[in-house]
């Protein structure tokens, strides 16, 4: 089961019209005495300024498609994962600028883009900055400041590689696609492609995405954004309130534990005014169903040994429903709920099962 964010304009049926930004919210976060965040105050939320229809532009959520297990990527078992890292504090040299997507639904081009850009860099490939406009322009399985997929800007990543972004510079800000100019550039740069150099991995559980991000410094993966997210300021994000309103893309550079309460170190491309200084931090989807952060895995250019993942394995969950939003009868027009609604719309483990079950892989 996968679960991929994608900047689009889709949202989820039934947000609403209120804006998520809202004094009502942020009180409920802040009074709640076993908060484990802080909410940000409307009047200095700078996301309070942009429209329902803006902010419901910044997410959205993708398809779902099956990756045959085995097939991207290789890991050597070289030791055990420890209870925090930080590749920000391992690899400092490695980081760079946080970036603001602005008024484009381009999040899944931005967390690809840095994710192989820290990737290239740990491996040693000492690589620019490589140009997320690269796959907003040039990308055509995806759509632009209207969304996109995990799995293909990765193949795109794989196939075609990335310019630096001195030679496409970010310039959707404004919503626009603009036209590829490859085999050129329209900036000063060289149009040279860095491509990772062997496949890209899909990473397809928890200690998967450990093992990649203390290999290799970062993994790009998904999540469901609910209104509250919109209000975050600092802490360890749970969900508590509001609707959903789509997928995001993100870039996981690490993890730790504040008590026994385990959370994802995440960067985000809302500007670094945002969270914390551009950052955030968020329960797993085990502990929020709701965000179900990382459920579905995520993908980096992996090379190299990576620790093994704890002992014993985990046991396959059951077929169920991990979110309270399941509707039976959408899932044949709503692909998006099935890998979540997998009970309610009858796509368990069943000889047979409806036709619209494959939309999910």
């Amino acid at each position: 089961m996968m679960l991929f964010g994608m900047c689009a304009v889709t949202a989820f049926a039934g947000a609403g019209d209120k804006h998520p930004v809202r004094r009502e919210i942020v009180d409920a976060v802040n009074s709640n005495k076993a908060s484990s965040w802080v909410a940000e105050d409307p009047l200095r939320n700078l996301l309070a300024n942009r429209t329902l229809a803006e902010i419901k532009g910044l997410m959205g959520l993708s398809g779902h498609r099956s990756v045959p297990m085995g097939t991207l990527g290789t890991t050597i078992t070289v030791g055990d994962i420890p209870s925090s890292f930080d590749a920000r504090a391992k690899w400092p040299s490695c980081q760079k600028a946080i970036r603001d997507q602005a008024h484009c639904g381009s999040c899944w081009a931005f967390a690809a883009a840095e994710t192989l850009t820290d990737n290239l860099c740990v491996l040693g490939k000492a690589p620019p900055v490589l140009s997320p406009q690269n796959l907003v322009s040039c990308d055509s399985a995806d759509h632009g400041c209207n969304g996109g997929t995990l799995p293909s800007a990765w193949q795109y990543v794989e196939s075609s590689g990335l310019v630096s972004d001195s030679c496409m510079p970010y310039s959707s800000g404004d919503g626009s696609n603009h036209t590829c100019p490859l085999p050129g550039c329209s900036g000063s740069g060289s149009a040279a492609p860095h491509k990772c150099p062997v496949k890209p991995s899909f990473l397809s559980s928890d200690s998967a995405i450990q093992a990649a991000v203390m290999t290799v410094g970062a993994v790009e993966v998904g999540f469901f954004v609910m209104e509250d997210f919109m209000n975050y300021k600092s802490g360890i994000y749970k969900y508590q309130q509001g609707v959903q309103l789509g997928g995001h893309a993100v870039k996981i550079v690490g993890w730790g534990h504040e008590g026994t309460q385990f959370y994802w170190i995440v960067q985000n491309s809302w500007g670094p005014s945002w969270g914390e200084s551009g950052y955030f931090r968020i329960e797993n989807w085990h502990d929020d169903k709701e965000s179900a952060f990382a459920i579905g895995g995520g993908y980096a250019c992996v090379q190299g040994a990576t620790p093994s993942p704890p002992s014993p394995a985990p046991s396959p969950s059951t077929c169920e429903d991990i979110v309270t939003y399941c509707e039976r009868g959408q899932c044949a027009t709503k692909s998006y709920l099935i890998p979540v609604c997998q009970k309610t719309c009858g796509c368990c483990g069943e000889a047979i099962k409806p036709s619209y079950c494959n939309k999910s892989e």
